[in-house]
Formats: C-alpha cells, structure tokens, sequence
C-alpha cells in the first residue's frame, strides 16, 4: 500500500512543533515540504556540515529550505575523533553526534521533537547509524505512515518539485577504505573528482580511493557514456590533474559499499 498523507498530516499535527535533521535528500525534503505545510512557523530545518560532507548536499539542502520559506540552520562540526581511523561503526558515530546537535539546537528552539526522513525500505543492516535515531528517540514520521522511497518520488512529482528528486548521496567517508585515515586534502579530492564527472553527465558515480588511485563505480546504464577511447583519455587525464596518480573504470558499476569489495 502506498503511504498515506492523511495520516502523516495527522501525525505531524500531533507533534505541534519540530526540527527536522534536513539532509537535503530526497525523503528528508518531501517531509521538511509537508512539515511546513502543517505546522508552518513551528518548524525549522537543521543541516549539520561535517568535513566529510558533500557540498553539494549542502548546497541543495539550502536551496529547498529556501523555497519553502522555512527557517534553517547550518551546524558546522569538525572531524569527531573517533572517525579519525574510518572505523566500520562510522555510520552510528557520525548518526550519535549529529542527533546530539540536533538536538541541542531543538531545545534551543523550544521544538517538541526531532523527527528524519527514514522510510519504509530503508533497510537497518545497511545503515547502521539508524541504530543512534532508535537510541535519541528521533521520530521518523515517513515510516510511520508506510511511505517508501517510490511513494515519496511519486508525492514530490505530483507537488511538482521534481528537481528535489535526485541520486542517493553518502558522505565522503563512504569513499574510503575502513582504518584509513582521514585526510581534508583526500577527501577534497574525491568531492572535485565526483563533481567533474556528474557534470560530464555521469550520475550515479563514486569514485573510491586509497590515496592514489580513483576507481569510479558509475550507475550501470551510465558506463557506456566512458567510450569513446577519447573519453576516457579526458577523463583520466582531468582526474591526474585532480592529484590521482592511478585512474580505473570499475567494470561492475556503482553499488553500495563498493569501496570495501
């Protein structure tokens, strides 16, 4: 069955006031819109900047908030410790001390909840961090109600904010082996890398890294757009000036976790 909005009308009515953790992804814009729509002034947006985030996300996340006309605000953080050696728990790290902003800057606001765009197909093993929403008692109103990720494409075409619909994201992290260390210059490099080649019409795409070497995971349909051989010769040779010494096309695509196969 596909969501129900009555139902998550209801739901965030009952909240009365909120701030949503906006990402400016897909799920979590569609519920930031419907928030706005009910609950109006009572609720504000909170993006949290990490050095692993991705500026694009960024970026997108404050173009949405300001077309909704909701309040939002930006939490710049630093490098947690604790993500300094890439560990294999890094997505609940990252969750824990993102929520724990969050949070504080809820109660700033004298908002009731915080609330994600969880979804119903959003499965647990494969993002571990939920663990840290269940722990700070984060609502996500989307699960809730049974929207999936299908429903709320659907949703955001029929509200005519197709633009917001867009490939998943993961943070920069993700681009890195687990135990290497995290580097700004790397990280930096990876971003500029993967921003080149959306612009060149590649999405998705991830381009892995240990240190020197870029392999690029690209969504399956997308790997024929690296032939010609004049292509990939461009491609490589603008991804060297970037700083990587080794350029590779992996064969299998994009698919999550691909840096640790």
């Amino acid at each position: 069955m596909p969501g129900d909005c009555a139902a998550l009308k209801q739901r965030l009515e009952e909240l009365g006031s909120c701030v949503v953790a906006f990402s400016g992804g897909t799920d979590s814009a569609f519920l930031l819109d419907c928030a706005g729509e009910v609950l109006g002034d009572k609720v504000a947006a909170v993006t949290v900047f990490a050095p692993y985030t991705l500026k694009r996300d960024i970026r997108r996340a404050g173009g949405i908030a300001e077309a909704l006309r909701v309040s939002h605000l930006n939490v710049d953080i630093p490098l947690p410790e604790a993500l300094r050696y890439n560990p294999r728990n890094r997505c609940y790290i990252c969750k824990s001390e993102m929520f724990t902003l969050i949070r504080r800057e809820a109660s700033v606001l004298g908002a009731g909840h915080v609330l994600d765009g969880t979804v119903t197909d959003d499965d647990e093993a494969a993002r571990p961090g939920m663990r840290a929403l269940k722990e700070q008692k984060i609502l996500s109103p989307l699960c809730e109600c049974g929207f999936s990720k299908t429903d709320v494409i659907d949703q955001l075409n029929k509200r005519g904010r197709k633009t917001w619909i867009h490939s998943p994201d993961s943070c920069l992290l993700t681009r890195l082996p687990f135990g290497r260390e995290v580097i700004a210059e790397e990280l930096a490099r990876i971003e500029i890398a993967e921003e080149y080649l959306l612009s060149e019409g590649i999405d998705p795409v991830r381009v892995r890294s240990d240190g020197t070497t870029a392999r690029i995971e690209a969504g399956r349909e997308c790997r024929r757009l690296f032939f010609p051989e004049e292509r990939m010769d461009k491609i490589a040779g603008q991804l060297k000036q970037f700083g990587f010494r080794h350029v590779s096309l992996d064969l299998d695509g994009y698919r999550t976790g691909g840096v640790d196969d």
